[in-house]
């Protein structure tokens, strides 16, 4: 009897073979790209760039000075600056650096450059409006509203008196905006001047029989939307206390304060916020400035995923690079490719962007200055990959141990399965 098998025991060492065989291609480096490649990256939505402190790189914020002393500097480091351009930096290149500038223990660091030039309103973010009374004069008439109260009279006939300035009351502008005379019946007032008021009830008077209506109007109450919108916001009560009005920027970029409604705010700057608002008030209402503050941002998140202690979702506090975020996850775990961390990001049309940086050097101390450790932003995703050497090893645990092998022994498939049986 002749016994042929079709799985012989040469399947283990082939597919090892093949598996190392598979390059293992690292990380490359950017290119030089064309111009039109460079066109196409440069395209997309200019956001704000005002640096309103003035500061660059070349004119940096005071930073503190500290007059030597009798011990010397004996530190020494590297500067990315040394030998920018010219060719990676090793630590054959120290020399004598002033790493402690404060001797004595100073841990806030230099007044750093500001992270954000121009901040823009986001989705998220917490603002808080400032009622004030501007006590400006904007004009020198201003249209009556709903609620206002006046006193009406004339020097001419003493019947037509309406209110009285001494006891404070006067003839009050009713919700349909008329102002309601005694014989005559309702009168347009609401929406007109004062001076536009005086001509409309001397002809109404004229018309009624008064033939010299010289009409006199003393305004006791005006401007009582500005009371209203002044009452809807007053806390002083209240949790923060002060005239104040928080709210937070909608998914749909809206902001609803009182009396205006929503306000698209998305995208602008806080002096456009407040140009905006006080505009939309000035509208309705005379001696009203609003000045809207930051309260608080959005939450800015960054996601590692992969190869690393605990995957999860991290908030930005503050300018932080791939590395820190690594820490925020629990390190590069023991199989995790260092050397090909890639990055995801949107762009601002919503684009997707990616990346691959290397930063094995740098984690093992090799690297100085890696040219790899890039700033992150709100919303990157990092993934940390596995190195050849794990993937092999997952597979060797899924096909031998856990798959097929492990349902038969491999001493069994190794020398022959019966398939076909032949005398």
């Amino acid at each position: 009897m002749r016994h042929r098998g079709v799985l012989g025991g040469l399947l283990l060492p082939t597919l090892l073979l093949f598996l190392i065989s598979t390059p293992n291609l690292p990380a490359q480096s950017p290119q030089t790209p064309d111009d039109s490649v460079v066109n196409y990256q440069m395209r997309g939505i200019v956001v704000g760039n005002v640096n309103r402190c003035g500061y660059s790189a070349y004119n940096l914020p005071p930073q503190p000075q500290v007059a030597p002393g009798s011990c010397p500097t004996c530190s020494v480091g590297i500067d990315c600056v040394d030998q920018c351009g010219v060719g990676a930096q090793t630590w054959c290149d120290l020399h004598a650096y002033n790493f402690g500038p404060l001797s004595y223990g100073e841990h806030l660091g230099p007044v750093r450059l500001p992270s954000n030039l121009d901040y823009r309103v986001r989705v998220g973010d917490q603002l808080r409006f400032v009622y004030i009374l501007s006590r400006e004069v904007l004009s020198d008439t201003f249209p009556l509203r709903v609620g206002d109260e006046l006193q009406i009279s004339s020097p001419t006939d003493e019947s037509i008196r309406l209110g009285d300035l001494n006891q404070g009351r006067g003839a009050q502008i009713q919700p349909d905006g008329m102002l309601y005379l005694s014989l005559i019946g309702p009168v347009p007032a609401a929406g007109l001047t004062i001076p536009q008021l005086r001509r409309s009830l001397q002809e109404v008077y004229y018309e009624h029989g008064v033939r010299n209506p010289s009409i006199d109007i003393i305004p006791i109450k005006t401007n009582t939307l500005l009371e209203d919108i002044r009452s809807a916001v007053d806390n002083r009560g209240g949790i923060g206390g002060g005239q104040v009005f928080i709210d937070s920027v909608h998914p749909d970029g809206n902001l609803r304060l009182p009396k205006i409604g929503p306000i698209c705010v998305l995208g602008m700057t806080l002096d456009e916020v407040k140009r905006e608002v006080n505009l939309r008030y000035r509208q309705i209402v005379s001696g009203l400035e609003v000045e809207p503050i930051l309260d608080q941002e959005a939450e800015h998140f960054v996601y590692v995923y992969g190869e690393v202690g605990t995957p999860n979702r991290y908030q930005l506090l503050g300018p932080t690079t791939v590395t820190q975020a690594l820490a925020m996850a629990g390190g590069v775990e023991i199989g995790g490719n260092n050397r090909q961390i890639v990055i995801f990001r949107r762009a601002e049309d919503w684009r997707l962007l990616a990346t691959r940086v290397d930063l094995r050097g740098a984690h093992l101390g090799k690297v100085p200055n890696p040219a790899d450790e890039i700033w992150l932003r709100d919303g990157d995703l990092i993934i940390v990959p596995k190195t050849p050497v794990q993937r092999i090893d997952d597979f060797v645990r899924q096909v031998f141990t856990e798959g097929i092998y492990g349902v038969f022994p491999y001493a069994q498939i190794g020398t022959g399965f019966n398939v076909f049986v032949t005398d």
